[in-house]
């Protein structure tokens, strides 16, 4: 896999889950602190939000199914990562002419789901605690 790590706010732990995903005029991936591994002054719950226009596709899975993320290391790069070159993208890519060249893939390893985003920029962040 060809990712960068990702911090998309300060004070995070390093394992969260899915908790719900919601869309509509922005579509937002809401994010819940796994209690037994993330320590009480770290963010407990966070919103990644992306105006609707600007996702291109996104794609939800169970953990258990990508072993292409099995071998991160979670506790020294977290689970959120970004890329312009995956193999996502080139899907797309190699799909439609239309594909932006501006687009990012961004890769939340949850600690049982996977979500991968195809957006034009980066989310908002809304912190919920």
């Amino acid at each position: 896999m060809m990712f960068q790590k990702w911090i998309p706010t300060n004070n995070l732990g390093n394992a969260y889950d899915m908790e719900s995903i919601t869309w509509g005029n922005t579509i937002s991936f809401t994010l819940v602190a796994d209690k037994k591994r993330v320590a009480q002054d770290n963010i407990q719950r966070f919103q990644l939000e992306w105006n609707s226009s600007h996702i291109i596709s996104y794609h939800v899975t169970d953990e258990t199914y990508r072993a292409d993320c099995w071998g991160l290391d979670f506790e020294n790069n977290g689970r959120f990562y970004t890329s312009n070159n995956s193999d996502y993208i080139e899907t797309f890519q190699n799909k439609s002419p239309l594909f932006p060249d501006n687009a990012i893939h961004f890769l939340i390893v949850g600690t049982n789901t996977i979500v991968d985003v195809l957006a034009k920029e980066y989310p908002t962040v809304r912190i919920i605690d």
